[in-house]
């Protein structure tokens, strides 16, 4: 009987570990990863975020109009047999220059939404690279469980036959039915788990086929890292909190400007009976009962508040940064013992379990249970594996490679090409 099909996985699973190895000699391919990048570039999700953008580049434009226009007044009364008119044109100044505090703040809220758009992409970069992980991984599972159900109805067979033959007893039959009917449970939840996977990844990229040569291993040997540097303070999160504070803090300047007091400043002309007339008008606000200054300082705390939370998220991902390479470098020494464990034994072990069943050497029950103790290995290989891929992905993220990698797919998004 031909118990060697599970470890073909073992193999592949070797092979898959060169994916965690990559990161410190990466190779030059990134078609894979390049396709990947600009297939989300059609996820609604960065629809949405490029609609807000352009509607911040809108803004801006209308911020940089001025404030006010200027006023055309006119009067007309009769006064006995005379009738008298006037016409005039009044001007509000800015001297405050509030035009440019709110210019300067449009441009910190562009700033801003660039940045929503960089971090929308980089997650959905993320989630894909998620999705891709696991579904790899689920039908590598299922696969395994799948040769392990085959497998297990021929050794029921083989029980059967032995059985009739007298080399076996029906205790022996019994515990061979016991497995087969545990493996048809993992089979199938297996299986369930394989197509919640699959459909993760879909629903991401409606255009993947399962067919296809897209792996998470592929797409990871696609991104130049360095394992002794990090962009922390270039990831998008960090400068979507600092462009928040940036604009609450010019957002201070605005409230400053706007209730500062403006002039207004008019001229008019006319007739008043047989008299012609010519004035000048000027008007001024008097911040006397209210000088607005309790709302200056509230915007001020504010924009100390989000200076604050800037500083503290800037601690924290550096933290985090630090501690997924950690991670990432501990998965990597456990999965190469790993491998160097299985490629020593995955080439005969079960071949010799079964030659020692074969000739009574152990009972069916131990034969059984190294089997399942084999099974369990694989699976744990599995598992190491996709942990692996996962530490990898959440280091790319948290220290800004990925980030600064797919910045070259944005920024054609922020400069206004359509999506």
């Amino acid at each position: 009987m031909n118990l060697n099909k599970p470890f073909r996985f073992a193999c592949l699973c070797m092979v898959v570990l060169t994916a965690t190895n990559t990161l410190a000699a990466p190779t030059p391919n990134t078609g894979d990863l390049n396709w990947l990048l600009t297939q989300l570039k059609q996820h609604p999700n960065l629809q949405a975020d490029y609609q807000q953008l352009q509607s911040a580049e809108a803004s801006v434009r209308a911020a940089g109009q001025s404030l006010y226009n200027p006023n055309f007044e006119s009067s007309l009364e009769k006064e006995g047999d005379a009738n008298n008119f006037s016409l005039g044109l009044s001007q509000t100044f800015d001297i405050n220059d509030q035009q440019g505090a709110q210019l300067t703040a449009a441009q910190l809220m562009l700033n801003a939404q660039q940045q929503e758009l960089q971090l929308s992409y980089l997650q959905l970069v993320e989630q894909t690279l998620i999705a891709l992980i696991n579904w790899r991984s689920s039908k590598a599972a299922f696969q395994l469980a799948q040769d392990q159900e085959q497998q297990l109805e021929r050794l029921v067979n083989e029980i059967k036959r032995r059985r009739v033959a007298g080399e076996v007893g029906l205790l022996d039959e019994q515990l061979a039915l016991y497995s087969l009917s545990e493996i048809l449970n993992q089979t199938a939840q297996q299986a369930s788990a394989y197509a919640d996977a699959k459909l993760a990844v879909q629903a991401l990229l409606p255009a993947w086929r399962e067919d296809t040569a897209l792996t998470p291993e592929r797409l990871l040997t696609g991104i130049n890292t360095n394992t002794n540097t990090d962009n922390v303070l270039q990831h998008p999160q960090l400068l979507l909190v600092k462009s928040q504070w940036q604009y609450q803090r010019q957002q201070a300047r605005v409230i400053k400007a706007e209730r500062a007091v403006k002039p207004t400043v008019g001229i008019a002309a006319g007739k008043n009976g047989d008299d012609s007339i010519v004035s000048l008008n000027f008007s001024m606000p008097l911040n006397i009962l209210n000088d607005f200054s309790d709302e200056y300082q509230a915007s001020e705390l504010q924009a100390m508040s989000k200076e604050a939370e800037y500083q503290a998220l800037q601690r924290t991902m550096t933290f985090q940064a630090q501690a997924s390479k950690e991670v990432m470098q501990a998965y990597a020494q456990r999965v190469k013992r790993w491998q160097s464990i299985n490629q020593a034994n995955a080439d005969s072990s079960l071949e010799l379990i079964e030659q020692q069943w074969q000739s009574g050497d152990i009972s069916t029950a131990e034969y059984l249970t190294m089997r399942q103790q084999r099974i369990s290995g694989l699976l744990a290989g599995v598992e190491i594996v996709q942990q692996s891929q996962l530490a990898s992905v959440n280091w790319l993220t948290k220290s800004g490679q990925l980030s600064n990698y797919i910045i070259t797919f944005t920024r054609p998004l922020i400069d206004g090409a359509a999506l």
